[in-house]
């Protein structure tokens, strides 16, 4: 089952300002397995940044084993939000955010702070997947 969390600024940036929030995206996500869900990754289109991230609903077992032996952290959609606000905040952008099966955005982070529809949804999925997960329930095959 594909399916990721999208987000966009929600104005137009300039090729030096994305640069830099695409360095400091960079150094925020260090020191994470991102085992639960992929780091924001970055991409300039038409003069926004976007991305998309997937949670791991069902990590490979060798996966959680080399994330365990690493001792760090895990990344989780959390912690995707938790970068795009911090880059909210330090650059005074804006973000739209969506999933694959959301009509339109999902709701905002502005001003660094996220909307509770995105964090409840995010929640939601993070929930589900740590109960399906527990179970034995492979996502994948769904």
């Amino acid at each position: 089952m594909g399916f990721s969390v999208a987000y966009q600024t929600t104005e137009q940036i300039s090729p030096a300002l994305q640069r830099e929030m695409t360095d400091v995206a960079s150094e925020l996500t260090y020191g994470r397995t991102w085992l639960s869900c992929e780091p924001p990754y970055l991409m300039n289109q038409s003069g926004t940044l976007v991305g998309a991230s997937k949670p791991n609903f069902s990590p490979h077992p060798d996966d959680v084993a080399s994330a365990k032996s690493e001792g760090l952290p895990d990344g989780t959609l959390r912690d995707l939000l938790e970068v795009l606000c911090e880059l909210s905040r330090r650059f005074d952008v804006d973000w739209k955010i969506s999933h694959d099966h959301s009509d339109g955005p999902l709701g905002y982070i502005r001003s660094g702070i996220c909307d509770d529809e995105v964090k409840t949804q995010c929640d939601a999925f993070s929930d589900l997947a740590d109960e399906l997960g527990g179970e034995g329930f492979d996502l994948d095959d769904l």
